[in-house]
């Protein structure tokens, strides 16, 4: 019985492609672009909506995207590389390299601390609206100016996430390497066509060549519609477009631009075994948990570079990065260089939730079909009957995977934790497993079927759900007074 994601993930493709088009309209995100890999294997990729809401380009899989601070991974991998090649000590204190800085607070932080949010840098400085593009990102003299301040906490005493530490890194490796941050990046992504049978699509800043080729076209960036803020024309709901901005001399904490493709297979190529960038110990002593940051009911960590958090028993890598006008997250197992990118062109977009909601289903797949006891082959469990589903009360999805069928909704950020998992009884009707419920569980989904046997429906808790075709056939006479 094949039960790998690589085996399951063109049975569930179906419902991916619905339930990130249904995420994309009920968020009024323009545009979505998602990539799953296990390794150098690219699983499935697709690009939802548009580039731009003012000419409506259409959004394909390679525009790129601002990812913002995942551009921390890379300015953290490539410190790492100078610490493995002995020019660069993590005990290495700013001073020692940066020396516009050594009567400054921070001037005595040590690389670790920068790395891992622990050395009490202010998260953007007290004057930090280019975020909101009223001033221009810092140059490296402005960038030295906000490095002066007093530290918010003492070194070691709380996890503050801080974009001037990074870029204070960027300048840091231009010390040390007597070169460029982007000839930096330049070097380190070189391997990066190694990981991919795809296209590279990545670089440090939108205005400089990563060493593949500027990208063609890019998303745009949006914002919030105004109706949204309760103001201007109500019916006017299209995210206004946010112009690009260069990130000058903070490129190394948010400058970078990549599509799901590329991003997604950098961060798989950390895994454990990959032989790339960097030796297995120290992407395992950059992977491990620095800090323990809880917030919101939800608990993640910080190693040097990554976030890491747990998606059920998987315990996954990656980063976020919010940008005006983007919001993009990815993530990977280090140990099975399973890797999932969602990058949005909306100031709001769900992609950190899309990120986790993809590899919850995926996890959800495999343990129920691993767990099939009466599973002994690879059929389907009635192929015919997969796809979506309507009903005046919303839609199912079935999806049909070796000995299990899966009932989801795709109005929701998580289908895994709402899922409906049937199986066949004894006399081959399609049974919602016994558990307490308010909905059908242990109550039979009966498959409606044509003449020519094409299943038109299944009934769920008596209820008819058809297919789309048949439903917009049925709807006026439900709606009819």
């Amino acid at each position: 019985m094949t039960s790998g994601i690589t085996q399951l993930i063109p049975h569930l493709s179906g419902f991916l492609d619905d339930w990130i088009e249904r995420q994309r309209v009920i968020h009024t995100v323009p545009g979505i672009q998602v990539a799953v890999r296990i390794g150098a294997e690219l699983l499935y990729s697709r690009a939802f909506g548009v580039a731009d809401t003012a000419t409506g380009e259409t959004l394909d899989t390679e525009h790129v995207f601002r990812i913002a601070s995942h551009s921390k991974t890379f300015t953290a991998t490539a410190i790492m590389k100078q610490v493995e090649g002995g020019r660069l000590r993590l005990d290495d204190t700013v001073a020692q390299h940066v020396p516009e800085l050594a009567d400054a607070p921070l001037g005595s932080s040590r690389i670790r601390e920068l790395l891992g949010h622990q050395s009490g840098a202010e998260r953007d400085g007290r004057a930090a609206d280019f975020w909101q593009r009223e001033a221009p990102f810092l140059d490296r003299d402005g960038l030295i100016a906000q490095l002066q301040h007093d530290r918010v906490f003492p070194a070691n005493t709380h996890f503050h996430y801080s974009n001037l530490a990074y870029s204070l890194l960027g300048l840091i490796l231009e010390a040390v390497t007597g070169t460029s941050y982007d000839a930096v990046i330049r070097d380190l992504l070189r391997p990066m066509s190694d990981a991919m049978t795809e296209p590279v699509r990545i670089g440090p800043e939108l205005g400089v060549d990563g060493g593949f080729g500027l990208p063609e076209y890019s998303a745009s960036g949006h914002g919030i519609p105004q109706a949204e803020r309760g103001a201007g024309d109500d019916t006017d709901r299209t995210p206004p477009v946010i112009p690009p901005v260069d990130t000058r001399a903070e490129s190394a904490a948010t400058g970078f631009w990549a599509n799901a493709e590329t991003a997604s297979a950098w961060v798989a190529a950390h895994a454990l075994g990959t032989g790339l960038f960097l030796t297995d110990d120290t992407k395992r002593l950059m992977q491990r948990d620095e800090s323990q940051v809880s917030t919101g009911g939800t608990t993640r960590w910080y190693g040097l570079g990554w976030i890491i958090r747990k998606i059920g028993d998987r315990r996954v890598i990656g980063h976020s990065g919010g940008f005006p006008g983007h919001i993009t997250q990815t993530w990977a197992d280090p140990k099975t260089g399973l890797a999932v990118s969602v990058l949005t062109n909306r100031i709001d977009g769900p992609a950190s939730a899309l990120a986790t909601g993809i590899i919850a289903l995926l996890d959800l797949a495999i343990d129920e079909v691993s767990d099939g006891t009466e599973n002994t082959s690879d059929e389907l469990l009635e192929p015919d009957a997969a796809g979506r589903y309507l009903s005046l009360w919303g839609d199912v999805n079935l999806v049909s995977l070796p000995g299990v069928m899966l009932q989801l909704s795709d109005t929701g950020l998580d289908p895994a934790g709402t899922a409906v998992v049937m199986h066949p009884d004894d006399d081959g009707a399609l049974r919602a497993d016994a558990e307490s419920s308010f909905g059908d569980a242990g109550e039979a989904g009966d498959l409606q079927r044509d003449e020519s046997g094409r299943v038109t429906a299944v009934t769920i808790t008596g209820v008819t759900h058809y297919r789309p075709d048949v439903y917009l056939s049925r709807e006026a006479d439900m709606l009819a007074p």
